[in-house]
């Protein structure tokens, strides 16, 4: 049977030897009483990172951004948003129902919208309205849009439009350490011009489970609240925040790897007839191609790949994602091409 190369998405990765002894080292407490010392530990290491003045750590994204969306408004308000968004799409029915907030979306390529399209937005509900837009939230890298990073001139326009309007710009960081290590810029810079901010620790950076959400003090206590008041108080999690750490400190860096991993696939990709890849360039990690056949669809392309033991996303069927993550190298990426080149046909000439 054929070792399974999963390119879904970078959350099937696994701990890796050093990240399992972390965790079996680590100190535990009480962390629903704030008693885990190795979870408090992991908030301070992730408050410093980007400059914020706290940090909780949390089960998932999904419950970070609902915190954070929740905390910076109350119910009946507005939240602008790439129409694209994880927080618009997967997480919009979440946090319409349980923050009781509407969200606008703007259609914009790779969901980098701009600071004149989010003015444009808040113009659009008038001043008698009775919802207001009352937080701005960005995507940093952008998922649907194939790993398209924020560039920090544009993000810092849009910060001082929420400023000037007094709203909270949000950043959903599920991927940022994609973002700073491809563009060289701090998770300090991402961090402080934005007024609070969410990443994932269980995708590219490897840890089995959680996210850490980081911003002002007194707006954290709040955001900790609705944490627990939605099932996110767990106990001794000094485990899981163990992993955590160690990807912190020994994982950031590597995503080079991965998004050299990703330009490697797109390439091959492109040189494969009928397969066209969308976001070429890749910015990071994440390749979105199209089969270029079409009499086929989704059941045919699962059909014809499945022998190969290579996984793919097909949720976004028309476009297929590839995900490269800590588990995907070189000689992995290779026998992905191969499998292509099998299905699919030979390499354009």
């Amino acid at each position: 049977m054929q070792e399974l190369l999963d390119l879904r998405s970078d959350t099937v990765t696994l701990p890796t030897p050093g990240m399992r002894k972390a965790m079996a080292r680590a100190k535990v407490g009480d962390s629903r009483r704030g008693e885990d010392p190795t979870v408090r530990e992991l908030e301070e290491i992730s408050a410093s990172l980007f400059g914020k003045e706290a940090a909780i750590f949390v089960p998932s994204g999904t419950m970070g951004n609902l915190c954070a969306v929740a905390t910076w408004t109350r119910p009946g308000d507005v939240i602008v948003a790439s129409s694209a968004s994880h927080i618009a799409g997967r997480e919009g029915p979440a946090v319409s129902h349980m923050a009781s907030v509407a969200i606008l979306g703007i259609d914009a390529p790779g969901g980098i919208f701009t600071a004149q399209e989010v003015d444009a937005a808040i113009a659009a509900t008038p001043a008698r309205a009775e919802s207001k837009v009352r937080m701005v939230t960005v995507e940093n890298t952008h998922n649907a849009g194939g790993g398209t990073v924020y560039p920090l001139a544009e993000f810092k326009r849009i910060r001082s439009l929420c400023a000037k309007h007094s709203l909270p710009l949000h950043v959903d960081g599920s991927r940022i350490f994609n973002a700073t290590v491809a563009t060289g810029i701090s998770p300090a810079s991402y961090g402080k011009a934005a007024s609070s901010i969410m990443f994932c620790l269980s995708k590219g950076l490897g840890a089995p489970v959680g996210s850490v959400l980081a911003g002002p003090r007194d707006f954290l206590e709040e955001a900790r609240k609705t944490s627990l008041r939605v099932g996110g108080g767990m106990r001794q999690a000094g485990i899981v925040a163990a992993g955590g750490i160690y990807a912190l400190r020994h994982h950031i860096d590597r995503l080079a790897e991965d998004h050299e991993n990703a330009r490697t696939l797109a390439k091959g990709l492109e040189d494969i007839p009928g397969v066209e890849v969308i976001n070429a360039p890749v910015p990071t990690n994440i390749v979105l191609f199209r089969w270029r056949t079409p009499s086929d669809g989704r059941p045919n392309f699962r059909e014809a790949i499945a022998p190969t033991g290579v996984l793919v996303d097909d949720r976004m069927f028309p476009l297929f994602r590839a995900v490269t993550h800590l588990g995907i190298g070189k000689k992995e990426i290779a026998r992905v091409l191969r499998a292509f080149r099998e299905v699919f046909g030979k390499p354009k000439i």
